[in-house]
């Protein structure tokens, strides 16, 4: 054998032994809410009087041999024993070839319905810019109210965890999708709830949802009354799809109440008791159609 077939051959082995000593990363899906409780990372700070704790060291996804990590995710809360306040953020880690981006808001499901909130920049690195294409490593941030934690921390049932998702919208750029597994969040506030000290709250009385995200409409010079809300996604089992919307469709009248914007829509759906039926007028195409909802 040659001294290049030898060459090549130790090649092969190298690449498929680097390949196989490397485990793979367990699915998200896959983890408990004790794993993300259990490697919760603590920061006592004496001196300002605070707590942080954050699911960093939780999950993270690797790819390819050299186990590169392109994104990353994890829940970052804040306790001020000073102020007894608490805060809570998603903190996202991006790298990405090409130009520059900028996040300007993450959209996600809150407690009644889509919600908007800005992104803070942290901090940004690069490498590789002088000999070719640049590779950019942004870190960003956006605040998540505990009620919608701990709703979506109610979701975690018979070891099953869902998925949470969110989108940071960029100015320039692609937009970002990112994911969070129910078990990471209830993890999370179990850790929370833990130092604290504090058991956890009482489970509210269950507020009824929509579960669509929408986007202001005005009605058209033919069709004036054409106006609402315009449906852009609908939540997978929520009331708006056992009602039978979809997607296009412009809600206009939600329990006799008239649906000009996404508040309308929030106060309808507050004014409404849960267990009960409630009739939703939309527009599909030009058609006016009459559905009923059940909270």
């Amino acid at each position: 054998m040659s001294l290049r077939n030898i060459a090549w051959l130790w090649l092969v082995v190298l690449s498929c032994s680097a390949e196989s000593s490397f485990a793979k990363d367990l699915p998200l899906a896959s983890l408990s809410v004790e794993h993300f409780r259990d490697t919760a990372d603590v920061k006592d700070d004496p001196v300002a009087g605070s707590t942080t704790i954050s699911t960093e060291k939780g999950y993270v996804e690797h790819h390819g041999p050299l186990r590169t990590v392109w994104n990353d995710e994890y829940l970052f809360g804040t306790i001020d024993r000073k102020a007894a306040r608490k805060s809570f953020e998603v903190i996202s880690t991006i790298t990405y070839r090409g130009a520059r981006r900028s996040y300007v808001n993450a959209r996600f499901q809150g407690t009644t319905g889509s919600t908007t909130a800005p992104v803070r920049h942290i901090k940004t690195s690069s490498v590789n810019c002088p000999t070719g294409e640049c590779t950019y490593t942004d870190q960003v941030s956006f605040p998540v109210d505990e009620s919608v934690l701990r709703r979506l921390a109610g979701q975690q049932a018979n070891d099953k965890p869902e998925l949470w998702h969110y989108t940071l919208a960029a100015t320039a750029g692609g937009d970002y999708s990112g994911q969070f597994s129910t078990a990471e969040i209830a993890g999370f506030l179990a850790k929370v709830d833990e130092y604290t000290g504090a058991a956890p709250p009482p489970a509210a009385a269950a507020k009824p949802e929509l579960g669509i995200g929408g986007l202001r409409i005005e009605g058209t010079e033919q069709l004036p009354s054409r106006s609402g809300v315009l449906v852009t996604a609908v939540v997978r089992g929520s009331v708006a799809e056992k009602a039978g919307i979809i997607v296009g469709d412009i809600v206009y009248e939600l329990g006799g109440r008239a649906i000009k914007g996404p508040p309308d829509l929030q106060s309808a759906m507050a004014a409404s008791a849960a267990n009960t039926s409630i009739a939703i007028r939309v527009y599909r195409g030009t058609t006016q159609m009459t559905l009923t909802g059940q909270l």
